[in-house]
């Protein structure tokens, strides 16, 4: 439990503290700045209405697109990343996640992208970011259902 701490604590301050992740073109850096980002999805939009990006299904395409409304919805107006909300910047770095993974076309890709999620601690108010890769995201989420699926009654009870 000690290690799954310092590793949230890691992340957190390497995700918030220099801004998302972005990695769908070879030249992005892990610290990228808010107008680095925006170039870099002007670039990717600008390439998928010239058509130049070949491979990329129409499913994609359009996956693509509305992770990019988001992006650009979510900075319009901004400054820089300092500005976006600890909701907005999880919401942020999911949408670059899913551009990049769409650009890598591949299952594994999905799975191992990295997302940010916000949840309340148990038995309190207040709300606490998560991040782990969707692969880990969707295990706690069967796992949650496989728990409260289980039924509670007592099987030595009334019987």
């Amino acid at each position: 439990m000690k290690y799954a701490f310092v590793f949230f604590m890691f992340f957190f301050f390497m995700f918030f503290s220099g801004g998302p992740l972005v990695a769908a073109e070879s030249n992005a850096s892990a610290n990228a700045t808010l107008p680095e980002i925006l170039e870099q999805q002007r670039g990717i939009r600008s390439a998928l209405d010239a058509g130049t990006l070949d491979g990329l299904t129409p499913r994609q395409v359009n996956a693509i697109r509305r992770s990019q409304s988001e992006v650009f919805s979510l900075t319009d107006g901004k400054p820089d990343l300092d500005a976006l909300s600890l909701d907005e910047k999880a919401r942020l770095h999911n949408a670059l996640e899913q551009i990049n993974a769409e650009m890598k076309q591949t299952r594994l890709a999905q799975d191992e992208k990295q997302v940010c999620w916000r949840e309340r601690k148990t038995g309190s108010t207040t709300k606490v970011t998560r991040c782990g890769t969707q692969a880990e995201r969707d295990l706690l989420r069967e796992s949650a259902r496989a728990y409260l699926a289980t039924p509670r009654i007592c099987p030595d009870c009334g019987e």
